[in-house]
């Protein structure tokens, strides 16, 4: 069992998708008021965590730059957001791990620092972000020693992190809906906003 004090944060970027929505594009190296988008999270990461994971399954010289080190997805195929999500646990030097989409370019370190304080108070559970009723599964804090529980989910066919989260006793910071923080950035038309 952690407690507060032996408390010490990783991070990991999830940086690893297809792209889909974005015609294949690397959503990561997405630019995001000037910057990658992956540069800019990897920056507000770096004041507040020991190190910087990218979790990312191309254009690794280019992310090499902005992380600690660099993570990939075990299997072929692009296999989800939770396959990063395990590779940062496997490799992460903290006993926290702060996991960040790269589709929320919007996130500051007010917000981020809330839920690191959330897990300092609760250091035995996973703590989710929430706005209004809506989950944002990949932007949370999961202690590293849920990495076995992972592991078993991973191999007994689990992808949804949503599903997994919610299936472990779980804090939540709670944020007002439509918090735009969170603001999912999915289509060209989201990004081009930001020039």
């Amino acid at each position: 069992m952690a407690s507060s004090d032996s408390v010490r944060f990783s991070a990991v970027l999830l940086a690893g998708g297809q792209g889909s929505r974005l015609g294949g594009r690397d959503k990561g190296l997405m630019v995001w008021r000037g910057e990658p988008v992956a540069a800019h999270l990897a920056c507000v990461a770096k004041q507040l965590t020991s190190e910087v994971l990218i979790s990312c399954n191309r254009n690794r010289a280019v992310y090499q730059q902005w992380a600690d080190r660099l993570v990939a997805d075990d299997a072929p195929g692009f296999p989800g957001p939770l396959a990063g999500i395990l590779a940062g646990l496997r490799a992460c030097s903290g006993t926290h791990m702060l996991v960040l989409p790269c589709d929320m370019p919007q996130l500051d370190a007010e917000l981020l620092e809330r839920l690191l304080e959330l897990a300092r108070c609760q250091p035995d559970r996973p703590c989710l972000a929430r706005a209004g009723e809506q989950w944002h599964p990949l932007l949370a804090v999961i202690p590293r020693e849920l990495l076995p529980d992972l592991q078993s989910a991973w191999d007994e066919g689990q992808r949804s992190p949503m599903r997994w989260l919610l299936g472990q006793p779980h804090a939540v910071l709670q944020l007002s809906a439509g918090d735009p923080r969170l603001h999912n950035a999915n289509t060209l038309a989201d990004w081009s906003m930001s020039s």
